[in-house]
């Protein structure tokens, strides 16, 4: 499978509005990091100024929500996400906030025919792994005193989600490499080499960290398991889909074997804030 599908199937993960928006609580409900992140990445910024606002890899709206009472309301918010079934998810918060919003289903690549230096604000929320390449042109994008703003993973998010995976599919003679599809796209853009990557775009960056673990206790495995069922696209990119059924049940059975043996399960998920300011002149290049 080339790198094109596999992204194609982790992507997959995302199209499940209702159930995404479930996960979305349940990870609220089990970190130990009680403060919104998006709250943390706005936190004394003064957004008021911005009328053109573009969220790449949109979703329902999730980083956009948190824009409510911090732009004005002449704002025009615009969504970017290839899975045309959260427009009206998106555009419901754009109502809730007091914007005016659109919303474009189409892939990344999109951004080429975007207007250049038109945007006062960029967002970016758990997507650019997706698609590094673009930094160059988001950087583009941006018109005078504009801001990039991108939340990703650290490289060992869901890291004992990976290892059981990897255990499973090694034991079952499915998996003879070190790293899942998933972890290799995620390590495109996270928290260890992101700036690295973003300064060649832009003369400014800081960076904010959001620590945070996700613990499930041994009676709420069944939760476990349903975080896992959901996410289980990315652990199974590459694999054909008649083992699947196979493998999901095996993974259940080992998942519930660590938490027992464990008196719970923990994950990592530490995350880094990135805000780019002052696009460097190369940005300007072909």
């Amino acid at each position: 499978m080339n790198k094109e599908a596999q992204q194609e199937q982790i992507a997959a993960v995302f199209t499940g509005v209702d159930a995404h928006l479930v996960t979305a609580e349940l990870i609220r409900s089990h970190s130990t990091n009680r403060e919104d992140i998006r709250e943390v990445a706005l936190r004394g910024l003064d957004l008021r100024p911005c009328r053109r606002i573009l969220d790449l890899g949109c979703g329902f709206g999730f980083f956009s929500e948190a824009l409510r009472n911090r732009v004005g309301p002449g704002a025009r918010l615009t969504g970017l996400d290839m899975i045309p079934a959260y427009e009206r998810l998106f555009l419901d918060v754009c109502r809730r906030i007091g914007v005016r919003g659109r919303f474009i289903a189409a892939p990344v690549s999109h951004v080429e025919t975007l207007p250049e230096r038109s945007w006062d604000l960029v967002l970016c929320s758990y997507a650019l792994y997706f698609f590094p390449e673009i930094t160059v042109r988001i950087a583009r994008l941006l018109a005078a005193g504009g801001i990039f703003i991108a939340i990703t993973h650290g490289e060992k998010n869901m890291g004992e989600l990976f290892t059981a995976a990897r255990t499973v599919l090694k034991e079952q003679g499915i998996m003879n490499r070190e790293r899942l599809p998933v972890e290799e796209i995620i390590g495109r853009f996270c928290a260890e080499n992101g700036g690295e990557l973003l300064r060649r775009s832009f003369h400014r960056i800081d960076t904010i960290d959001y620590p945070n673990t996700l613990i499930f206790k041994p009676h709420e495995l069944p939760l476990l398991l349903a975080y896992f069922h959901f996410k289980s696209p990315f652990f199974l990119a590459g694999i054909d889909a008649l083992h699947r059924d196979r493998i999901m049940t095996t993974f259940a059975a080992h998942l519930e074997d660590v938490t027992r043996r464990q008196e719970g399960f923990t994950i990592f998920k530490d995350d880094r804030i990135f805000i780019c300011r002052e696009p460097r002149d190369n940005a300007d290049g072909p």
